[in-house]
């Protein structure tokens, strides 16, 4: 019987200009968490969930974690026959901070593997920033996207681009920063254009 992390990636009370309001985030994180600890629970492996955070709330005062852990005790009743250990990480500022204290966390618990789960339009920065994680070669780690997105203009049910292999940009910096570059000059028709032509591409429609 191994162990597997299930981290759920915070989300900020300070709602930023283009993000959706947060109940709705994390509730949809939550769900994409739950039903996979469910799954991995059912074919006898330990789950520890991690939840990550450590923005504090204008408006309450609450850290991230704080205010996640406190939704997922009002939402779900009888976690503790999916989950071993709720974990919460109160420091952490950005993603990159969360990816570093979870692997210290998995090497201090002897964790086989990580799952990361988060909005579908964060789970490409995840992947990429996984990558560096390197202080712990045996852990398998993997990201589950939820179904919904925190960015309003991730609604419209175009899924992230994911670059492979993500750690090119050691190699070439600058190439890297130019691409990006010329990615973010587009306006929102031509990326929304661009993003359905690769989703029709992906389904066999073209």
């Amino acid at each position: 019987m191994g162990k597997t992390i299930v981290s759920v990636y915070g989300y900020s009370e300070n709602i930023a200009n283009g993000n959706n309001s947060w109940e709705p985030v994390v509730e949809d994180r939550f769900n994409g968490a739950v039903n996979l600890a469910k799954f991995l629970k059912k074919h006898d492996i330990d789950v520890d969930m991690y939840i990550s955070g450590g923005t504090i709330s204008k408006d309450t005062g609450r850290v991230e974690a704080d205010a996640m852990q406190d939704f997922l005790k009002k939402k779900y009743t009888n976690l503790e026959k999916i989950i071993d250990e709720v974990v919460l990480d109160k420091e952490s500022k950005n993603t990159q901070d969360n990816i570093n204290k979870m692997g210290s966390y998995a090497k201090e618990v002897g964790a086989d593997a990580i799952f990361g789960v988060s909005s579908r339009d964060h789970v490409g920065r995840i992947i990429t920033q996984q990558s560096y994680l390197q202080n712990i070669p045996d852990l398998t780690m993997g990201v589950f996207a939820s179904k919904g997105s925190y960015s309003i203009n991730g609604s419209n049910g175009i899924m992230p681009i994911i670059l492979e292999p993500p750690f090119f940009g050691q190699d070439n910096p600058k190439e890297l920063n130019g691409m990006y570059s010329k990615l973010f000059k587009l306006n929102p028709y031509q990326k929304l254009e661009i993003g359905q032509e690769i989703v029709y591409k992906a389904e066999g429609k073209q």
